[in-house]
Order: structure tokens, then sequence, then C-alpha cells
């Protein structure tokens, strides 16, 4: 879903991010190879030993749009972050995290589900996904006005961003369930930065059509535009990953997801839209009308996923998808990148249940 061009802004805040496998209720470090999974609710651990936590943290993500920022943002202005011993955050708004969370200057990135694993399984260096992020996935085909049928798009170009990301894959399958085929009833170009960029070269016509998010929609009415397909489906597309953080401080792991969540059942909760929103602008970031009203899409509970869980059988599919698109290696097994017990712990802290369940991945 997102794939944006590298950003000098930099939040001061915190960002989340985790490691591998099952383990003990603790938040020992991992080891990625023998780790068992905990056996029962009372082998979780619901309290953070606030003198082991890191205080300043590094993060990184790659989408600058507010939804992306948002749980940090929330969790640090309600406090939540101080509750569990972290006193600030830098968000760094990067192209492709992993590089650097791979490399040590980041404590957490946020990014893509598929990508971070197959850079775990590529780097071997101990990063491990941790929780997801979105957890719906909208695809939607944009055009410009003019093209109100699949015919219409006859010898027209569209993108869907970069070749061989998941937005062109997907795109290219949704041009294929609407009976138009993908580089001969219409050309498909290749092209950098995120949906917000792809919607402006919709609107100034250098392309006729792109891949787009439900906060485009009434942009692109008002200027006579309209999206043409549009489908939506459970995708644990991103989500948090640690490296480092996992071996040299694995209670700031919890700790920070622990903050995050309890964030994000406040912006899920649709009665604080106008707060979290307010927020928003006030941090700098643009909700121009349009954006705004996609909130209450955006920010559903089972898209900006609110305990962070995930079905494994999606996790199944997605991946499978992805080796299909050759974005994750052949043979890759997630549940060898993907390190649960931290997430498990804040979901028991919050008082939430487990999801995955224990014994189910």
């Amino acid at each position: 879903m997102h794939r944006s061009k590298q950003l000098l802004t930099v939040f001061s805040l915190t960002v989340l991010v985790a490691a591998c496998g099952g383990a003990g209720g603790g938040d020992k470090a991992p080891n990625a190879a023998n780790q068992s999974a905990p056996a029962s609710a009372d082998d979780i651990d619901a309290t953070i030993d606030t003198t082991k936590v890191k205080h300043n943290l590094v993060v990184g993500v790659d989408n600058p749009y507010y939804l992306f920022h948002e749980d940090i943002l929330v969790a640090q202005e309600k406090g939540y972050f101080k509750e569990v011993g972290i006193d600030t955050v830098d968000i760094k708004t990067i192209e492709d995290p992993l590089p650097a969370l791979i490399g040590g200057s980041l404590d957490m990135s946020l990014y893509d589900s598929d990508t971070t694993i197959a850079a775990a399984k590529k780097s071997n260096t101990g990063v491990r996904f941790l929780s997801v992020y979105l957890g719906g996935e909208a695809n939607i085909l944009g055009v410009h006005k003019g093209i109100n049928t699949a015919a219409d798009l006859k010898g027209k170009t569209i993108t869907g961003g970069q070749f061989n990301s998941r937005n062109d894959a997907i795109l290219r399958e949704l041009l294929t369930k609407n009976g138009v085929v993908p580089d001969k009833d219409v050309k498909i170009v290749s092209t950098g930065g995120q949906s917000n960029e792809r919607l402006q070269s919709v609107i100034a016509g250098v392309v006729d059509g792109a891949s787009l998010q439900l906060r485009h929609r009434k942009v692109l009415e008002k200027e006579g535009g309209k999206f043409l397909f549009e489908e939506t489906r459970k995708v644990p597309q991103n989500g948090w990953a640690a490296n480092k953080l996992l071996t040299e401080s694995p209670e700031t792991v919890t700790a920070f997801l622990t903050a995050t969540l309890k964030a994000r059942q406040f912006i899920t909760n649709q009665a604080n839209k106008d707060e979290v929103l307010a927020l928003m602008v006030k941090k700098g970031f643009d909700v121009p009308p349009e954006f705004a009203d996609a909130y209450s899409a955006e920010n559903a509970t089972d898209y900006h996923v609110a305990d962070g869980g995930f079905d494994p059988a999606d996790m199944d599919k997605f991946i499978a998808d992805q080796i299909g698109f050759k974005s994750v290696p052949e043979g890759t097994d997630w549940r060898a990148y993907t390190y649960l017990v931290p997430l498990w712990r804040a979901q028991k802290i919050l008082g939430l249940p487990f999801r995955p369940a224990l014994g189910n991945v």
C-alpha cells in the first residue's frame, strides 16, 4: 500500500517494533531459532518494569500521511508513553526504513508486513515482525473525467505505483476481474511516490487512472473523476517490527506496543474523531475535509486494527500471495520471523483478548 518519497521531516515521538517466534511470558531477548510459545495466559507477564525501558526512541515510518503517525502522537499527547517509561520518540519519515532498522540507527519501523518478513529472512539479522497496524486493504482504480466504464479504459495509461510492488500486482488483478487485460487493453506505467502523488497525476492528466485510497474519493469526484473499480478485503498489510531493541531492551517493545495500542483504542472510537484530527492539524499534518471524511473508514477497528492482532489464516494467504508476486522468497514461513510475546503482553495489560489466540500460531 505504501512506498513514499524520502522526507527529511522528523517528528519528536515514539514508534514500535519487535521480534520473532513465541517465547516465555516475559520479554526475554528472543533467540529466533528455538522459541516455545506461552502455554497459557498465566505465562504472559502483564507488568512492565519501567526501569528496563529505554527512555528515548527513534523509529522509522514510510508514509507521511497522518494515519501512520497518529498512534504515536496521541500516545504522547495523552501521556500513555510516560505511563510505561518512555520519554521521547523521534519519528523519521523514510521511503524504506528497513536498511536503517537492520543497521541499528532505528529502534523500530512501521512498514509493509511482507517486505519486513522478506527482509528478516534475507538479512538473517534478528529483524522480527511484531504487530499489525493496518489490517484492511482497499483496492481502488480511480480515473479522471470521461472514463465511466471498463470499455472506456481501452488505450488509456494507468499506474499502480512501482512495478513489482503489491499495489501494481493488485491493480492488475483488479483490472482482470473487471474484464480488462493489463498491458493489452491498457498501458500500465511505473511511478514512484505514494497514493497522494498518484491522485495528483490523475487530476493533472499525467495518467488516466491510478491505484488510490479511500480518502481520495471526494477529492477526485470534485475534479469530475470517479472510483471506477473498488474492493476491500482483510489483509494484514503493514505493521511494526524491531531488530536490536529486542535484545538490548526487550521491555521497551512491550512498553511501546502498550502505549500505542492504548492510543489506538482511543483513535478508533469514532466519538474522538474531532479531537484526534485537531491534534493532527496542530502537529502540522494536512487534513482537508475530504481526508477527514474518510476517518470512519480508515480508523475503523478492523482497518486500523484496534488490538494490533491478526488472524493467522489471513497472514498465511497474504504471504502466499506475496510469494506468488515474487516479493517474498519462496518457502518463507512468516512464523519464523514473527515475535508475538510483546503483543500478547500489551493485549493482556490493556484487557484485550489475545489475537492471535495462544496456541493458534
